[in-house]
């Protein structure tokens, strides 16, 4: 069954029990859009006890928030129960979560317009104007919009990731709240501003997104990310291509590279936006350029910067262990420890940049030369 059948099928188990249900959130979103849901969100008036019992596969992932995740066919959907929520003395976390409150009640505590539909077969419900932002292709909050950015500060930067994303517009009175609380953002932890911003800098309307991060105020209180960083990051051409690569287009807007640790990204991010933001700019690649990416890097290259390098089937070897010496032709050469580490680098560099065949004899006999010479 399609992912959209099964959470009818969640639905109608929930409602045959006597309770209600509903696909709530982005799946509702997509829906409307004519996009296909990554995974589908359900709402419930039912308790997380009363829902465990319909379902042969629950799991409690989240019970003090009244959520379940029920697996039907392999596939994970994440359930809660209707709940209404009080202040945020963290601007993250509510203070208290009410649950069995009515699914206004529920709507109401959420982000967007956009996101604060519900849906289920028999028909929408959409009380705050979802469909009409959707076709004015407007970011909007629900309700005041201080209050839901009081809430929660990253909200405002999820306004940014949407307006990406879905190439929409910022609703004035949300921008003007936006300006006015701005450096609220720093109170957010980082890694869950740098999981929008890498959405954001995906999203095809990333442009408008940081011109309006750049209007609000928003962007310069972002760690270390000057106005002009994020000028030239708003006009880059180059594309982030997934959120492995797209820290490369910060630094190619003059964000410090010593500084990017300050988002908390994985070290293979790290490594692979100072690997590439050294070789975007280039126009031809030399074959020791080439050599110390990955096919997978030179793939990615060529598709954030829209040329087309040779692939890495050119070259006279593809790793070091493509040479036709080794560690233990080194050693029967005289050579110790860092002098085998050393003359292996220079073999290699000489066979990849056509200096040497990579021929067993041609390369005995170089080491023998790279030995006499540095040993004088």
């Amino acid at each position: 069954m399609k992912m959209s059948e099964l959470a009818n099928t969640i639905i109608e188990t929930i409602e045959r029990a006597g309770g209600e249900a509903y696909v709530v959130g982005g799946a509702v979103r997509d829906t409307l859009l004519g996009r296909a849901p990554g995974d589908y969100d359900l709402a419930t008036s039912l308790l997380p006890d009363e829902v465990i019992p319909l379902f042969p596969v629950v799991i409690p992932t989240g019970l003090e928030h009244g959520t379940v995740t029920i697996v039907l066919e392999h596939v994970p959907f994440e359930v809660t129960t209707f709940r209404s929520e009080s202040t945020y003395s963290d601007r993250r976390r509510p203070d208290h979560v009410t649950l069995g409150v009515s699914l206004e009640e529920d709507l109401t505590r959420r982000d967007f317009t956009i996101n604060a539909m519900a849906l289920k077969p028999t028909g929408l419900v959409d009380l705050f104007g979802g469909q009409s932002d959707l076709a004015s292709k407007i970011i909007r909050t629900v309700g005041r919009p201080e209050e839901r950015f009081e809430e929660d500060a990253l909200r405002m930067i999820r306004a940014f990731r949407f307006m990406s994303q879905l190439e929409f517009s910022l609703d004035g009175l949300t921008e003007r709240a936006i300006a006015k609380q701005a450096e609220t953002i720093q109170h957010v932890a980082i890694e869950r501003v740098a999981i929008e911003f890498e959405k954001l800098l995906l999203g095809p309307g990333r442009a408008a997104a940081l011109q309006a991060m750049l209007r609000t105020g928003l962007a310069t209180y972002l760690p270390h990310v000057t106005s002009e960083v994020m000028g030239r990051l708003a006009q880059s051409s180059l594309q982030g291509v997934s959120t492995e690569n797209v820290w490369t287009l910060l630094l190619d807007a003059g964000f410090p590279q010593e500084r990017l640790r300050v988002f908390k990204r994985s070290k293979k991010q790290e490594q692979r936006a100072k690997r590439l933001v050294a070789l975007v700019r280039l126009e031809q690649l030399t074959d020791w350029q080439r050599y110390t990416l990955t096919d997978e890097e030179l793939l990615v290259l060529n598709q954030m910067t829209g040329r087309s390098h040779a692939d890495r089937t050119t070259l006279a070897i593809r790793s070091l262990k493509d040479l036709r010496v080794g560690g233990r032709d080194m050693i029967a050469a005289g050579l110790k420890k860092q002098e085998i580490k050393e003359a292996l680098h220079y073999l290699e560099q000489h066979v990849v940049n056509g200096h040497l065949e990579n021929q067993r004899s041609i390369l005995l006999e170089e080491v023998s030369k790279w030995k006499n010479q540095h040993e004088t």
